[in-house]
């Protein structure tokens, strides 16, 4: 049976719920909780503050705080205190026995009545006197996640550790499918679904799931986004294109000017300048330098005369261009001088150009 047809809108009483939970402890006990909770506070407070204000260790008050939370525990039969139990256990269950915090909460939300009027803080209080489940705290690793008790710390890391493990032999975005599906005989799909949530090393993307330490998914650089940009477009693009994309790339950075984007373009070989304006990747294969640049060297490597078609059919070879844009060139610049019928050569007595610097 779902959840949501188990619970169908469970309806608590929070307020005398929490007067319930906090009359049992010591007016010290009372003022910690509701600071470590944010009870009826807009945001925690950390150990530190709140044994400056005792003058105490933080330690100190970690213990008071441990000895509270048991204290409360005297009254996990409470009707009430059943119902948010039970239902905060029914939705780990249904998700694979691990849920990120603000998903669990989200869940629970779902099928309880009234929730705008929930505090959401005493909620978490109220699961913490429970021995169904227990919190693991947000740290440089998970973000805040609760696993209920038959599920072991070390059996949700090595699942984390498989994830990570599949992700990197693919070496691309996953959807959670094809991820449960190649881990199936190892860890349940619905608890390999909750973990990407719950390890900070994950990341979402539009196209599925991959880690955060990939550039290519996780830009870190300017030049990290002009790669996302062209390798996404799969073409050459000009300046002021690639600019528009990085820039959408880094919201509110000011320190991301055009000219640290053209410092980026022209540094890098990875980079290709192709035309006026425009750049592509090194790794598609692509010539620098304008359609001239490219007749210029199809002639200096041939070492002689060559036919318009010859011409023109190497060219092709190195860059994807219109036949006439090749054709108007050769019209255009005296030093492709035409030698016979539709026959030209390079004269390099008759160029004048400024040489460009192609990367």
């Amino acid at each position: 049976m779902s959840t949501q047809a188990q619970f169908s809108k469970t309806k608590v009483d929070f307020p005398e719920l929490m007067k319930q939970l906090l009359g049992l402890l010591t007016e010290k006990e009372q003022d910690i909780i509701e600071r470590r909770f944010a009870i009826g506070q807009e945001s925690r407070e950390t150990l530190d503050r709140i044994g400056k204000s005792y003058s105490i260790t933080r330690e100190r008050v970690r213990q008071i705080e441990f000895v509270a939370i048991k204290k409360l525990a005297r009254i996990a039969q409470d009707p009430s205190m059943r119902l948010i139990h039970d239902l905060a256990y029914s939705v780990l269950v249904e998700n694979g026995n691990v849920m990120a915090e603000d998903l669990l909460v989200s869940g629970m939300l779902k099928n309880i009545a009234n929730p705008k009027n929930i505090d959401v803080n005493a909620m978490k209080l109220a699961m913490r006197v429970s021995d169904k489940f227990i919190k693991q705290e947000k740290n440089q690793f998970f973000r805040a996640f609760w696993r209920t008790s038959n599920l072991s710390l070390p059996e949700i890391k090595t699942a984390m550790k498989n994830i990570r493990k599949t992700l990197e032999k693919k070496g691309r975005v996953m959807k959670f499918e094809e991820t449960t599906e190649s881990l199936k005989k190892l860890h349940p799909g619905n608890m390999v679904r909750s973990l990407f949530y719950v390890d900070w090393s994950f990341m979402e993307t539009e196209d599925g799931w991959g880690l955060k330490t990939w550039r290519f998914i996780n830009p870190r650089s300017i030049k990290d986004r002009v790669l996302i940009t062209l390798k996404n477009i799969e073409k050459p693009l000009h300046f002021t294109d690639i600019m528009k994309h990085v820039l959408e790339g880094f919201p509110g950075k000011k320190s991301v000017t055009p000219q640290a984007i053209h410092n980026e373009l022209i540094r890098h070989d990875e980079f290709v300048l192709v035309g006026r304006g425009l750049y592509g990747l090194k790794e598609w294969g692509l010539a620098a330098g304008t359609v001239c640049d490219l007749i210029r060297s199809v002639l200096v490597e041939n070492k002689s005369p060559m036919k318009r078609q010859e011409i023109i059919k190497a060219v092709l070879k190195k860059r994807d261009v219109r036949i006439g844009t090749i054709s108007l060139n050769l019209q255009k610049y005296p030093f492709f001088s035409r030698v016979g019928r539709a026959v030209y050569k390079y004269d390099k007595s008759l160029d004048k150009r400024r040489r460009r610097k192609y990367s």
